[in-house]
């Protein structure tokens, strides 16, 4: 018998032969009866929004198994348990919005969960499992209901901005990281190169160009799972390492136990070396006691807040690195090129959203136009106040 389910979900069968066949045999009476194109083509009026979600997470080509992971989560966990047995396209706009607002989440996930479902649906649309469009009370629309829901509370724009250290708080979170397992190490390696955490959990000793001073991105770490390749196509590039972190580098490379070619540089001891430690713990263990410990962050209620007060969300090694890399080249009136290519992005948009202005850039720039406000001293223009004979 072959077995499938139809468009509906309700299981169907068709006899091939008697029940001595082989299995080969079998398959080619499949293929020779075309029973294959009963499954591969569903009926687009009848097909539910669960089997789109199945059939995505099992065809689209994710260029990384982390992006897979992520939005097999909130297919799995968020839409499918709602939406799982309506069909998709007679989901109505109206009653997506509504069941959208519900959910006690922020605008920007409300968003994401908005966007998420509706690239189900225009893949399904490349793939020709449902219609381009269907007809409406007011003509033709898209077979998309996510299209028709907008509205502030989908905005996937975030309040969101990362602290970028001055670079004698990095100095200060640097020193406070008493540690002889190589956390000081990977600090270093991150804040002095521009390292996502990631990338410099991948890294194997064999990675490391000495004579060149660069180091090769060829896999990263990524929630407990080694990843080939890189983030992005220019992240596959060489990093270029300073000649002051290759000396730490190379210190530590004679303190650890595991400094073969093809063992990590920054192994998990408890796991014996064979995968590199993790990115999270870390943090919790060395980055955030430090960054406490210097005086970068305060500890409020369980709450974490800087030095000026605002509440500090998420605090780790991208702030350490990139966001405060960006801003201190940047600060200093680096070709915006330069500084664009040590971050590896594609595009010059992603480097200014990286580098922020900090506190002594901004407060140089206001003291320089009020130069031009009030060319006269203070101090003088305050005298010559006084000196002058009030009108009676």
């Amino acid at each position: 018998m072959f077995c499938w389910r139809n468009a509906e979900g309700k299981e169907r069968s068709r006899t091939l032969g008697s029940s001595d066949m082989d299995d080969q045999t079998a398959w080619a009476k499949v293929g020779e009866l075309d029973f294959v194109g009963l499954v591969a083509s569903p009926d687009p009026s009848c097909i539910t929004f669960g089997e789109l979600a199945e059939k995505y997470l099992a065809n689209y080509p994710f260029k990384k198994k982390s992006t897979k992971d992520l939005y097999r989560q909130v297919i799995r966990n968020v839409l499918m348990p709602r939406w799982t047995d309506a069909i998709a396209i007679s989901i109505k706009p109206s009653e997506l919005k509504s069941w959208l607002l519900k959910l006690d989440v922020s605008n920007c996930t409300r968003g994401k969960y908005r966007g998420r479902m509706s690239h189900i649906y225009e893949w399904a649309k490349s793939e020709e499992l449902i219609p381009e469009f269907v007809h409406g009370p007011n003509g033709y629309v898209s077979s998309s209901p996510c299209t028709r829901v907008k509205g502030p509370e989908f905005s996937q724009e975030t309040g969101y901005e990362a602290l970028a250290l001055e670079v004698e708080d990095t100095f200060k979170l640097l020193s406070e990281i008493k540690s002889k397992n190589g956390a000081y190490e990977l600090a270093l390696l991150v804040a002095a190169c521009g390292f996502r955490i990631s990338e410099a959990l991948g890294l194997q000793w064999r990675d490391v160009v000495w004579d060149k001073g660069f180091a090769r991105i060829r896999q990263t770490f990524v929630h407990s799972t080694m990843q080939d390749g890189a983030k992005t196509r220019l992240s596959r590039s060489r990093v270029e390492v300073p000649e002051l972190a290759l000396r730490v580098l190379a210190a530590w490379k004679c303190e650890t136990m595991y400094a073969a070619a093809d063992d990590f540089v920054f192994p998990s001891i408890k796991l014996g070396g064979k995968k590199p430690r993790c990115a999270t713990m870390l943090v919790q263990d060395y980055i955030r006691p430090a960054a406490i410990r210097a005086g970068i962050l305060l500890e409020s209620d369980g709450e974490l807040f800087s030095k000026e007060g605002d509440r500090i969300e998420r605090f780790g090694f991208h702030n350490l690195g990139r966001h405060s890399l960006a801003t201190f080249l940047m600060d200093e009136q680096a070709n915006p090129a330069v500084v664009q290519a040590i971050m590896r992005h594609s595009q010059m948009d992603m480097t200014l959203y990286y580098a922020h202005s900090s506190k002594k850039q901004k407060r140089a720039a206001l003291d320089n136009y009020a130069r031009h406000l009030v060319p006269t001293p203070v101090e003088n223009l305050r005298v010559q106040v006084r000196v002058q004979p009030t009108l009676q």
